[in-house]
């Protein structure tokens, strides 16, 4: 396939003309950019989410508590099915999501404790408290990917936005502890198909 970029538009508005003469715009105000616009916001929020997790996995440890809280969990997921349908959401979407988020989550922190008793880590010092600093401000977040998923679920089982997902998530779902397992399992339920829409 045949494709020619036409440079005499600014490289903002870029239009790329395709074999057949069709032009297909890359520009600040194209829909793939605002496509693109979305996802980022959607992984930047997923990529906070994730960053908070050795802090949680750190007051667990001082506090010698266990990783996986059910309760907490279901009771999270509960409220998250609440407030889905003021979004548009599937409740049952809302949940899975989070259920996968939640799991990306322990998958980090259960790293952290094997490195740690590894190496012989006895306690951390100036550890945010997880009940007023850390649960807080993961409950925060989570009205805003609420928001995020809504912006992009009409277009999620787009081949294109797919595609942007899993190429902007290598850029944006970084840091410690974010390895290819960590990124699979947070991604998982924008990856598979079907809508979360109500």
């Amino acid at each position: 396939m045949q494709v020619t970029i036409i440079t005499s538009k600014p490289s903002s508005a870029r239009t790329v003309q395709n074999h057949q003469g069709m032009q297909l715009g890359f520009g600040e105000d194209s829909p793939v950019a605002r496509h693109q616009q979305k996802v980022d916001r959607l992984l930047q929020l997923m990529q906070q989410r994730l960053s908070v997790q050795h802090d949680v996995a750190r007051w667990k440890w001082n506090q010698k508590s266990p990783i996986d809280v059910p309760q907490r969990e279901q009771e999270l997921l509960a409220q998250l099915r609440q407030q889905a349908t003021a979004y548009g959401l599937k409740p049952s979407a809302v949940s899975a999501f989070f259920r996968w988020q939640i799991d990306a989550g322990k998958l980090m922190q259960k790293a952290d404790f094997q490195n740690w008793h590894r190496e012989g880590i006895q306690s951390f010092d100036n550890v945010p408290d997880l009940n007023l600093t850390l649960r807080p401000l993961l409950d925060k977040l989570s009205p805003e990917l609420l928001s995020a998923l809504a912006a992009l679920d009409r277009v999620r089982d787009c081949l294109t936005v797919k595609q942007l997902i899993q190429s902007r998530a290598q850029i944006i779902l970084r840091g410690d502890g974010i390895d290819q397992t960590v990124r699979r399992v947070v991604l998982a339920p924008l990856l598979a198909a079907g809508c979360l829409a109500a």
